[in-house]
Protein backbone atom coordinates (compact mmCIF):
# COMPACT_ATOMS: atom_id res chain seq x y z
CA UNK A 1 0.00 0.00 0.00
CA UNK A 2 1.37 3.45 -0.80
CA UNK A 3 2.07 5.71 1.90
CA UNK A 4 -0.45 8.81 2.22
CA UNK A 5 1.62 12.33 1.30
CA UNK A 6 0.78 15.35 3.14
CA UNK A 7 2.61 18.86 1.96
CA UNK A 8 3.54 21.08 5.29
CA UNK A 9 4.13 24.55 4.75
CA UNK A 10 7.24 25.62 6.56
CA UNK A 11 7.49 28.52 8.06
CA UNK A 12 10.85 29.94 9.94
CA UNK A 13 14.58 29.08 10.22
CA UNK A 14 14.14 31.97 12.22
CA UNK A 15 16.52 32.26 15.51
CA UNK A 16 14.78 30.80 18.03
CA UNK A 17 13.56 32.81 20.15
CA UNK A 18 10.66 34.63 22.35
CA UNK A 19 10.92 37.76 19.98
CA UNK A 20 10.62 35.90 17.41
CA UNK A 21 7.96 33.41 18.20
CA UNK A 22 5.79 36.14 19.43
CA UNK A 23 6.06 37.58 15.94
CA UNK A 24 6.28 34.71 13.40
CA UNK A 25 4.48 31.94 15.59
CA UNK A 26 0.45 31.44 15.48
CA UNK A 27 -1.62 30.24 18.78
CA UNK A 28 -2.58 27.42 16.03
CA UNK A 29 -1.86 23.10 16.35
CA UNK A 30 1.25 22.06 14.11
CA UNK A 31 4.83 20.22 14.06
CA UNK A 32 7.94 22.31 14.65
CA UNK A 33 11.65 21.09 14.77
CA UNK A 34 15.16 23.11 16.27
CA UNK A 35 18.41 22.77 15.02
CA UNK A 36 21.58 24.81 14.28
CA UNK A 37 22.29 25.68 10.31
CA UNK A 38 24.89 24.12 8.93
CA UNK A 39 27.29 26.76 7.25
CA UNK A 40 28.53 24.26 4.76
CA UNK A 41 24.77 22.69 3.15
CA UNK A 42 22.36 25.72 4.57
CA UNK A 43 20.27 23.16 5.98
CA UNK A 44 18.93 22.67 9.53
CA UNK A 45 20.68 20.09 11.53
CA UNK A 46 17.62 19.05 13.46
CA UNK A 47 18.29 18.20 17.31
CA UNK A 48 14.58 18.03 18.35
CA UNK A 49 11.07 17.54 16.60
CA UNK A 50 7.69 17.96 17.90
CA UNK A 51 4.18 18.53 17.85
CA UNK A 52 1.26 20.56 19.88
CA UNK A 53 -1.71 21.86 19.68
CA UNK A 54 -0.46 25.38 20.39
CA UNK A 55 3.14 26.54 18.54
CA UNK A 56 3.61 29.88 20.17
CA UNK A 57 2.85 28.28 23.48
CA UNK A 58 5.24 25.02 23.20
CA UNK A 59 7.56 26.81 21.64
CA UNK A 60 8.33 29.28 24.75
CA UNK A 61 7.74 26.48 26.63
CA UNK A 62 10.95 24.88 25.20
CA UNK A 63 12.45 28.27 26.29
CA UNK A 64 11.93 27.85 30.33
CA UNK A 65 15.19 25.92 31.07
CA UNK A 66 13.86 25.63 34.66
CA UNK A 67 11.09 24.35 33.73
CA UNK A 68 12.08 22.26 30.59
CA UNK A 69 12.61 18.56 31.30
CA UNK A 70 14.53 17.87 28.50
CA UNK A 71 18.13 18.36 29.43
CA UNK A 72 19.55 17.27 25.84
CA UNK A 73 17.43 19.60 24.56
CA UNK A 74 18.26 22.61 26.95
CA UNK A 75 21.84 21.60 26.42
CA UNK A 76 21.86 22.33 22.91
CA UNK A 77 19.64 25.42 23.29
CA UNK A 78 22.30 26.97 25.51
CA UNK A 79 25.15 26.30 23.22
CA UNK A 80 23.91 26.36 20.14
CA UNK A 81 22.63 29.35 17.98
CA UNK A 82 19.64 27.52 17.33
CA UNK A 83 16.80 27.99 15.08
CA UNK A 84 13.01 26.95 14.55
CA UNK A 85 11.27 25.86 11.74
CA UNK A 86 7.25 24.99 11.98
CA UNK A 87 4.05 23.54 9.97
CA UNK A 88 0.49 24.67 10.96
CA UNK A 89 -1.37 20.84 10.87
CA UNK A 90 -4.56 21.09 12.36
CA UNK A 91 -6.10 17.35 12.48
CA UNK A 92 -4.00 14.89 15.37
CA UNK A 93 -3.97 12.04 13.07
CA UNK A 94 -2.02 14.14 10.40
CA UNK A 95 0.43 15.50 13.09
CA UNK A 96 1.55 12.31 14.84
CA UNK A 97 2.12 11.02 11.00
CA UNK A 98 3.84 14.20 10.52
CA UNK A 99 5.95 13.84 14.08
CA UNK A 100 6.59 10.19 13.51
CA UNK A 101 7.85 10.76 9.85
CA UNK A 102 9.90 13.21 11.35
CA UNK A 103 11.60 11.81 13.96
CA UNK A 104 12.36 8.59 11.47
CA UNK A 105 14.02 11.55 8.82
CA UNK A 106 16.32 13.52 10.96
CA UNK A 107 16.50 10.83 13.95
CA UNK A 108 17.01 13.57 16.49
CA UNK A 109 19.20 13.22 19.58
CA UNK A 110 16.94 15.26 21.77
CA UNK A 111 13.89 12.65 21.19
CA UNK A 112 13.53 9.68 22.96
CA UNK A 113 13.05 6.69 19.90
CA UNK A 114 11.22 4.73 22.73
CA UNK A 115 8.31 7.70 22.58
CA UNK A 116 7.75 8.21 18.40
CA UNK A 117 3.78 9.00 18.18
CA UNK A 118 1.96 5.99 17.05
CA UNK A 119 0.92 7.68 14.03
CA UNK A 120 -0.12 6.45 10.43
CA UNK A 121 2.50 5.97 8.01
CA UNK A 122 2.65 9.11 6.03
CA UNK A 123 5.17 11.29 3.46
CA UNK A 124 5.97 14.59 3.69
CA UNK A 125 8.01 17.31 3.27
CA UNK A 126 10.60 18.05 5.33
CA UNK A 127 12.04 21.38 4.02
Amino acid sequence: MDKRKIHLDWYGYCKYNLDNIDKYVPEKAGVYKIGVLQKSSGKLKVHYVGQTINLNKRLKEHLDFKNEENECLVKHLRKYYCKFKFARVSLQNNRDGAERALCFHYTPECNDPDIIPDGPDIDINND
